[in-house]
C-alpha cells in the first residue's frame, strides 16, 4: 500500500495554520560555523550546509499536528507546534518545526514503533522544551537539532545519523545533554556532530534497566564535563558499550569519558588534532 501524504490540502489533522508559503533556509551558528570540511570516517561533518530542510523547498505554514494513520507521510511544512505521532511507520520529510512545547514531536503515547524523521529542523524556543524527539523505536537523520534542552531522549531501539545537534538552551536548572538515555537496548549514534551542551554530549543513566548494546560511532563530540558521560552501577551498569573511530574537541571540563561498562570496546578515537585517544 502506497504511503498516506498528509500536507496542508488535508487540514483535517491541523489544528492551526498560518498564512503564507515560506522557503527553507540553513541557519548558521556561530559555535559551530567552522564546522564544513572536516570528515568523520569518509563522511562529512554535519552542519548547517547538509543537515535540515533542503535549500529551496517550498513550505506550507501549519500549526500543531496529530497523526494517527499508520504509514502516513509528513513533509514540507513549516510547522508552529508540536507534531504527536499516534501510528506505526510515519515519515515525518522535510519538515521545519518551531515548538515552545515540551515535546516537539511527541512519539511515546502509544509504543508505536517505525517513525522516521529525516532532512528537517526541529528549533525548541523556550525553556519548557525538553528533547526535539522522545523517547523509542525511530530513525533520525540529517536533522538540524537547537534550542531546546536536550537534542534527544534515546531508550530504546534508536538510530540517531548525520545530524548536527548544536546550541542548545542552557536555561535556570536546566541539565542539558546532546542525547540522552535513561536505560535502555539498542541505541546508535553515527556520523554525528554534538555540540553545545552543559551536561555531556551523550548521557546514560539509570532508571531501573542497564543501556544496553549502546554504540557511539565515528561522531564529533564537542563540550559538556564529560563529552560521554556513561553511567549506572550494579543491575543498571551499562552493558556492551562500543565508542569506535569518534573525534573528540579539547573542551570538555573533565575528558572525552567516563564509562562504567565494565569491558566495553573504546578504540580508534582521537582528538581534533589527530592525537590518539587511549582507554581507560
Amino acid at each position: 500500500m502506497a504511503p498516506i501524504r498528509i500536507a496542508s490540502r488535508l487540514m483535517f489533522l491541523v489544528m492551526s495554520a498560518a498564512a503564507c508559503n515560506g522557503t527553507s533556509q540553513k541557519p548558521t551558528s556561530a559555535s559551530d560555523s567552522s564546522v564544513v570540511d572536516s570528515l568523520l570516517c569518509g563522511h562529512e561533518r554535519p552542519g548547517p550546509h547538509n543537515t535540515g530542510v533542503p535549500a529551496g523547498t517550498v513550505l506550507t505554514p501549519s500549526g500543531s499536528m496529530r497523526i494517527e494513520t499508520p504509514g502516513a507521510l509528513i513533509e514540507n511544512l513549516d510547522i508552529d507546534g508540536e507534531v504527536t505521532v499516534l501510528a506505526n511507520d510515519v515519515t515525518i520529510r522535510n519538515v521545519r518545526i518551531r515548538s515552545g512545547g515540551y515535546y516537539p514531536i511527541r512519539y511515546f503515547d502509544n509504543d508505536n514503533t517505525g517513525l522516521l524523521v529525516e532532512d528537517s529542523e526541529i528549533e525548541g524556543t523556550s525553556d519548557d522544551v525538553t528533547a526535539a524527539l522522545s523517547f523509542a523505536n525511530y530513525t533520525a537523520r540529517r536533522l538540524n537539532i537547537h534550542g531546546g534542552a536536550d537534542g534527544f531522549k534515546a531508550d530504546e531501539n534508536v538510530l540517531i545519523e548525520d545530524c548536527w545537534i548544536h546550541d542548545l538552551r542552557n536555561g535556570p536548572e536546566q541539565h542539558n545533554d546532546g542525547v540522552q538515555s535513561t536505560g535502555g537496548k539498542a541505541v546508535t549514534l553515527r556520523h554525528d556532530s554534538i555540540s553545545g551542551a552543559s551536561n555531556a554530549c551523550v548521557q546514560t543513566g539509570d532508571e531501573g534497566a542497564a543501556t544496553q548494546d549502546l554504540t557511539v560511532e565515528c561522531n564529533y563530540l564537542s563540550g559538556g564535563g564529560y563529552a560521554l558521560n556513561i553511567r549506572g552501577s550494579g543491575v543498571t551498569r551499562p552493558i556492551n558499550t562500543k565508542v569506535i573511530n569518534n573525534v573528540f574537541s579539547r573542551n570538555s571540563a573533565y575528558g572525552p569519558w567516563t564509562i562504567d561498562d565494565l569491558s566495553p570496546t573504546v578504540t580508534g578515537n582521537t582528538y581534533e588534532d589527530g592525537t590518539p585517544l587511549t582507554y581507560p
